[in-house]
């Protein structure tokens, strides 16, 4: 039984899709993995923070009857080992990944009409604080919602161990194509490389190589000087009260974004990129802004529609000294795309390195400024955008956000429908609300600004 938001219970019985695969199999870690295996034991009891929650409805004509969507279920459990991986810890303490050749998810269904948003906020909370037994436990939690025996939504919680944004959006558009075809799908290309697969070139003398030359880019980066720095503190608060997150949602900004990417040539997430690091040059006073960025880790065939967690933090480092705007994002563009060719790296190489570069395991290298641009749509460039920018900024929306993660400062970007929404989290006795609040808006108005200047 699973609360509604008023804390009683939703009547539910719980489904089963049984699974199999080809083999059962064990390997380490890959490093995408073992870097949110880091930030999930660096959580502690809080790991809950890592988990990937979403809800969903599913469209009027397609909603599919509860057999159905465990015979889907059972599909793509079969189809994808990363869905039927645990994460156990061996006698030695090394966490591996094992593929388990058949099991059974449990689905938890849900008999109700449409409920309120505070009652999907509330199976969401119910299912997405919860910790995942990584030893043993599959790495979905699935509530489906039912009416008249159609399933007409839910809510998903991916463990981050086993999918990335950019995995789950793969296998969001196979259900898509699946439904659409008759529940069937072609087999997964020969090419297409497992989480096991990947973990074992990462070992081979080509993975070494790759690993050796992003361990040399950081290096080259800051062996003679420290990234850039916080602002000076002014405010003197206890650890615990320290941060605060603040979400702006802007439907001029995503329209400016799409109109300087179709006028640029250059990609929207160098277009946010080079914005949000001119910003920081101006908030700082340090004309080489360093950033750490996340690298979806999908550049080859083989590896583009992976249902896997795959996106590795990857350091980048631009200078804008005398840059305006559209001088800042193309040197951002360089900066990123050469960010990107020296990435990936095993966790151990990566802490021995920033530990070197720092002043040692217990003060080692670190990067103040982290930008995470996980929107799943692309720029719309074919659209014509006729509408000035600057038109819809009375529909920009700020929101305090409860704190997920304690950074200094962390620049989320996510995209809906027609908005995107720039989340950001700060060490107040470094950045005050209110300058949260500046750099948000300063953020959409330099976007726009740009964008319409030339309409």
């Amino acid at each position: 039984m699973n609360p509604d938001h008023s804390g009683q219970p939703l009547p539910s019985r719980v489904g089963h899709a049984p699974f199999k695969g080809t083999r059962t199999t064990e390997a380490p870690l890959t490093w995408s993995q073992q870097e949110i295996w880091a930030l999930i034991e660096n959580a502690g009891p809080n790991d809950h923070v890592y988990n990937v929650v979403e809800d969903f409805r599913i469209p009027a004509g397609v909603r599919p009857t509860e057999a159905e969507c465990l015979e889907a279920l059972s599909f793509f459990f079969s189809r994808h080992e990363s869905l039927r991986s645990v994460f156990p810890r061996k006698a030695d303490g090394r966490v591996v990944q094992r593929v388990l050749a058949e099991g059974a998810l449990p689905v938890e269904f849900v008999e109700t009409d449409a409920p309120a948003e505070a009652d999907i906020a509330a199976l969401r909370a119910f299912f997405g604080t919860r910790r995942f037994s990584f030893g043993d436990e599959l790495p979905l939690r699935l509530v489906l919602l039912v009416r008249g025996g159609r399933v007409w939504g839910g809510v998903y919680v991916f463990s981050h161990m086993a999918v990335d944004w950019y995995g789950i959006q793969h296998l969001a558009e196979e259900v898509t194509e699946y439904f659409r075809e008759g529940r069937n799908l072609p087999p997964l290309s020969e090419d297409t490389l497992t989480p096991v697969d990947l973990a074992a070139w990462q070992a081979s003398p080509a993975g070494i190589r790759k690993r050796d030359r992003t361990l040399a880019h950081v290096a080259s980066l800051y062996r003679d000087r420290a990234p850039l720095a916080l602002p000076p503190a002014v405010a003197d608060l206890p650890e615990e009260e320290a941060y605060r997150q603040i979400a702006l949602r802007s439907r001029a900004a995503d329209q400016a974004v799409g109109r300087i990417a179709l006028r640029t040539g250059m990609s929207a997430a160098a277009v946010i990129v080079g914005a949000a690091a001119l910003l920081l040059r101006d908030l700082t006073g340090g004309d080489r802004v360093d950033l750490h960025l996340t690298s979806s880790q999908r550049f080859g065939r083989d590896s583009r529609t992976m249902v896997a967690t795959l996106m590795q933090e990857t350091y980048f480092s631009v200078d804008l000294a005398d840059a305006d705007l559209p001088q800042a994002v193309k040197r951002s563009w360089l900066a990123a795309i050469t960010a990107f060719q020296n990435s990936g790296c095993d966790a151990a190489g990566m802490d021995r390195l920033l530990a070197e570069l720092g002043d040692g395991p217990d003060a080692p290298l670190r990067f103040s400024y982290c930008i995470n641009d996980r929107r799943t749509r692309a720029a719309d460039a074919g659209t014509p955008r006729e509408v000035p920018a600057a038109s819809l900024l009375a529909d920009t929306v700020l929101t305090r956000l409860p704190v997920t993660e304690e950074e200094p400062f962390y620049l989320i970007v996510d995209d809906g429908a027609d908005h995107l929404e720039f989340s950001l989290t700060c060490d107040v006795r470094h950045v005050t609300e209110s300058g949260m609040e500046t750099f948000l808006r300063d953020l959409e108005n330099c976007l726009v600004a740009w964008a319409d200047s030339a309409a």
